[in-house]
Formats: C-alpha cells, sequence, structure tokens
C-alpha cells in the first residue's frame, strides 16, 4: 500500500506557495558551536534498539516519512541496544526530533504532517532526556468494492479518530491517516493508537464527489465502513494497541452520471475574451481544500470546460498561477442537476500596479537593501503579489518592485514573515507622503511609492524564552505556540505580520532575526482548542539574546470553583 499523505502536502505547498517566485540566497551566516540531543527509544518502558530517530529543521514546515514528499537530508540516529540514540553536530535554532517506527504509535504525537517534539536549541548546548514512548500501534485492514462487489484500485481510505464525544476530530490533528487501496482494492491502515474510528473512501470534503480510481474514471460519493453516505449512519471501528480490525470494508455506490459545464472568461469593460486563465471550481458550501478543487484553462477564445461534473451547487474563480495576466474576476455559482449547463461567464476587471522604491531606515548599503529581494508582499482582496524582471522576488535587487493585479478599493500593502530574517517592513509613503492605505481605482497605475524597512542588526537580535506553569498542570499533550506582534509595523485589517515559535518540552523557545521595537509577545495553549492566552510586552533595544519568563497561571477562579 501506498501512503498518500506526501501527494497532499505538495498540493498544499504548490497552492500556497505556488505564486512565490524564487528568492536570492541569504549570505551565510557565521559558524556556531553544534549542539548535541540524547534520548530513549522504550516500549513498556524497554529499550527498543534499531529505531532510526530523525532531526530537521523547524522551518521546514514538515518531516515526511515514508513514500511521500522528503526534504533535504536530514540529521539521524540509530538507537542501541538499550534505546538510546545521541544526535551530534545539531545547528542552534528550533528542530523536530521524531522517531521512526511506522508500526507503532508513539506517545504525544499532535501533528500529522510534522511528527515528533520540538525542540529549541542553543549554541553548543547539550539536550538529554528527549525520549520516545512506544506503544503497539492498531490495525484497520479491509476492502472497498463498488456496487458489482468489484474492488476499487487505488482509493484513497481515511480513519478518522472520534473524540471524547463521539464526534469526529479537527482534521490536520492525528486524528486522520489517508492510504490507498492496492490491486485488489485491499488497503491496511497500522501503527494507530488505540480509539475509535471512523473509515471512509474518498478524499475529506463534504461537498465534492470524489473520482475513484479503477472505476473509470467515473465520480462516488465518499462511503464510510460498511456503505453509508452520511458519516451519522457510519459505523465506527475499535481500535486497541497490537491488535488487528480486520474486514473493515466500504461499499461504494454506483457511479453518478456527470455532465458538461461549459463557459468564458472576459475582460467586463469590453466583453475581450481572456485566454490561459485557470478556472477552478468547488463545493458551494465548502472552503477551499484539498481534493475539493477541480480546474480548466481557458483557450484562446477565453473559453473553459468542465467534464463529468456530477449533480451538485457549485462556485467557480479564476486564479493566475504565473502572475503574467493582471485581471481578476468575482467567483460565480451554479447548480448542475439533471442536464449539461452552459453559458457561465466569469467577468474580470483590470488589476491596478503599485510601483516605487525600497529603502532601509539608517542604512544605505546596498548589499543589504539587495536582500530585500528574499521579502515577500501581499495586498489584501489579491492574495500574493509578485513581478519580475528576473522574477527573483516581489523586490527587484537595485532597490526597485512593482506589484501588479492589485484589486480596485481599499488596500494596503505589507511583508509576509517568510525570507530573510532581521526585515519589518515600518511605513509607507506616497510621494513623500506617509499613508495607511490606498484607494484603488480599476486600471490604476500608482508610481511614487516607497517602503520604509527596519533591520535588526544582522538578524542577531532573539528573545530567549521560557513558561512557568503554576496553580496546576498542563492536560497531556497541551501544544504551546508564542507569537512576537512587532508594533508599529504594518498591518493587514488590523492584524499584524507575526513571528512564531513553538515551546518545546522544557518549556523553551526562540524567535529569532528580529529588528528593534516593541513586540507583543502571545502564548497560546491548545489542547487541541484554545485553553489560555498570556500576552507580554518585551523590548528590543539592540542584538543579541533577550531572555523572556511568561508564566501560566492555573489557579482556579472562585467562578471556576
Amino acid at each position: 500500500m501506498r501512503q498518500i499523505i506526501g501527494r497532499i502536502l505538495l498540493l498544499i505547498s504548490f497552492t500556497v506557495f505556488s505564486v512565490i517566485v524564487a528568492r536570492a540566497q541569504s549570505p551565510p551566516a557565521a559558524a556556531k558551536t553544534p549542539a548535541t540531543i540524547s534520548g530513549r527509544v522504550t516500549l513498556d518502558n524497554n529499550g527498543v534498539p534499531g529505531v532510526q530517530v530523525i532531526l530537521k529543521l523547524r522551518s521546514g514546515a514538515m518531516i515526511s516519512i515514508g513514500s511521500g514528499s522528503e526534504q533535504a537530508s536530514a540529521l539521524s540516529a540509530i538507537t542501541d541496544a538499550e534505546g538510546r540514540y545521541r544526535l551530534t553536530d545539531v545547528p542552534p535554532g528550533s528542530h523536530r526530533v521524531s522517531a521512526f517506527a511506522p508500526a507503532y504509535a508513539i506517545e504525544g504525537e499532535s501533528l500529522t504532517f510534522t511528527p515528533g517534539k520540538t525542540v529549541n536549541v542553543a549554541e553548543g548546548e547539550n539536550v538529554e532526556n528527549l525520549d520516545f514512548s512506544l506503544a503497539r500501534g492498531g490495525v484497520i485492514t479491509g476492502k472497498v468494492i463498488d456496487e458489482k462487489d468489484r474492488p476499487v484500485i487505488a482509493a484513497p481510505v481515511g480513519a478518522y479518530k472520534l473524540g471524547p464525544d463521539d464526534k469526529r476530530q479537527q482534521i490536520g490533528l492525528s486524528t486522520s491517516v489517508r492510504w490507498e487501496t492496492d490491486d485488489r482494492g485491499v488497503y491496511r491502515i497500522f501503527g494507530l493508537e488505540s480509539g475509535r474510528y471512523l473509515v471512509a473512501a474518498g478524499i475529506y470534503s463534504d461537498d465534492m464527489l470524489m473520482s475513484l480510481s479503477g472505476t473509470g474514471g467515473a465520480s462516488h460519493r465518499r462511503a464510510f465502513h460498511p456503505d453509508a453516505l452520511e458519516e451519522e449512519q457510519a459505523k465506527v471501528v475499535e481500535v486497541k494497541g497490537g491488535e488487528e480490525a480486520a474486514n473493515i470494508d466500504i461499499k461504494i455506490e454506483p457511479p453518478v452520471k456527470g455532465y458538461v459545464v461549459t463557459g468564458r472568461v472576459v475582460e467586463a469593460d469590453t466583453d475581450k475574451p481572456i485566454p490561459g486563465v485557470t478556472v477552478n471550481y468547488s463545493g458551494a458550501r465548502q472552503n477551499l481544500n484539498i481534493g475539493g478543487v477541480r480546474s480548466a484553462v481557458t483557450n484562446s477564445l477565453g473559453e473553459f470546460r468542465f467534464e463529468n461534473v456530477p449533480p451538485n451547487s457549485y462556485r467557480a474563480f479564476t486564479i493566475d498561477t504565473q502572475g503574467v495576466i493582471p485581471m481578476f474576476g468575482d467567483q460565480i455559482t451554479f447548480d448542475v442537476v439533471a442536464g449539461n449547463v452552459s453559458g457561465l461567464e466569469i467577468r474580470t476587471q483590470r488589476g491596478a500596479t503599485i510601483s516605487g522604491v525600497v529603502s532601509i531606515e539608517g542604512s544605505n548599503d546596498p548589499a543589504l537593501r539587495a536582500n530585500l529581494a528574499q521579502v515577500s508582499l501581499i495586498a489584501p482582496g489579491r492574495g500574493m503579489i509578485f513581478v519580475g524582471p528576473g522574477g527573483n522576488g516581489t523586490i527587484n535587487p537595485n532597490g526597485t518592485f512593482k506589484l501588479s493585479g492589485v484589486k480596485p478599493g481599499k488596500t494596503r500593502i505589507t511583508m509576509l514573515p517568510i525570507g530573510p530574517k532581521g526585515f519589518a517592513l515600518l511605513r509607507i509613503e506616497h510621494n513623500g507622503v506617509e499613508v495607511k492605505d490606498f484607494n484603488v481605482n480599476e486600471g490604476d497605475r500608482i508610481t511614487g511609492v516607497r517602503l520604509v524597512f527596519a533591520y535588526g542588526n544582522g538578524g542577531n537580535s532573539v528573545i530567549a524564552g521560557r513558561v512557568e506553569v503554576k496553580g496546576g498542570a498542563l492536560p497531556p499533550g497541551a501544544r504551546l505556540e508564542v507569537n512576537a506582534w512587532r508594533q508599529g509595523a504594518v498591518v493587514i485589517d488590523q492584524q499584524n505580520v507575526s513571528i512564531s515559535a513553538e515551546v518545546d518540552g522544557r518549556g523553551q523557545f526562540v524567535i529569532e532575526g528580529l529588528s528593534q521595537g516593541i513586540y507583543k509577545l502571545v502564548l497560546t495553549g491548545e489542547n487541541p482548542f484554545n485553553l489560555f492566552r498570556v500576552e507580554q510586552m518585551v523590548t528590543i533595544a539592540g542584538e543579541g539574546r533577550h531572555e523572556v519568563t511568561l508564566v501560566v497561571d492555573l489557579t482556579p477562579n472562585e467562578r471556576d470553583k
């Protein structure tokens, strides 16, 4: 069987980052004294030999284990006869350490796409007792068949864990595992922690009909074990550690007849057709999600065509993944009932452009300014905006920028918290006057804009913090995160762009690459939902480490008694 998690993650990566151009590489940092991380992997309090322990940079977003997409090479070690491991030459920073034991459930795992434990390592530090406790994993196995009892090949199968309230837990945590059926229509999901599960064939989507392989491309509704279309009628599967729940078969309904949907994309003011635009459609009642979006590209006449669309309510919208057409269109809705749909029309407007120069407050260093080519800018209502020439970022190395396809209306420019460390967008000037917003009309060409950035001493300003808990104990599996919100920075819809860090098992966190200024630190706890929120103001006045302690008081209030 083949996991399809890697395929899903690849789609997520493409959807979120496809409009971000390649960035210039940061200059190499000065060598730092490496650290070490050591611990033990146990099962029933006994050491487990031969387990691979993997370390990857936390900033890499995911640790992919198995047949999915894999990041660049990672540090790893193999446990010895007593289950002990030791990772050496660990660079300072925030990392994820994971034990690769796919047949076992790992105590404390909370994130499907980023397995393991967060650890924040200082230069030269020796981190000990980063241990992993294994439990014998449970197995769910069965067969997916169609209405004629034929095997359905390469059908995605998901196991969804139920919470204490018998409701399916929030997707994205360690609550769903996705696999595929083999050439016999058989699936086998292993390494599950004990609990109650729902099992379904078909990628998660409440409104879209899924196309399952092996059935001629026909569309089927997602079906739960044994043959339920609705989640409420699904049969719960009990999973126990080290045991197998067999014959968890799923029978899907006969294929639903699909229809053809056609339309065109035109300019709103001229009715001129627009070729080469991607038109997406999805279920009208759902948010954008994996597996629930299909697309087509307009031809030379601006026409698009969707094949085999089953009855449902849909929405369609344009998206320009290449960033070369300064047009945008509002989404439209349509219904497919019992026949083809034609005559749909998405009318687009000409986007505006905003151009100008960038500068760094207190510095005229051209090399430093060139690093701004790694900064990504966004404008509300349009998403990520970028242009060339050179395709190396939203800001050109010579210090100029030009944002195209900006939507008419009130808009604001700001930066994403990705890219080079130490930069913050302080203010925006238009013809020498500071502004917060731009009133943009269709086709406007706004020039004379100046973006003023702050830079934090080569990115060497660091908040090194720790979290103290008093008046009680955190629930098992609680996940703590700290966000640093720079006060006075440019905002989007009254929300500052923040830099975040996860608190590790030792109660420590590190936020690097800060510019000088005042920051609001916000500590939140989830398990998986909101447990508490703690805020504290911190002033960064120079480079170096700034020690901070955040206190979580769990003492019951009178009203809680």
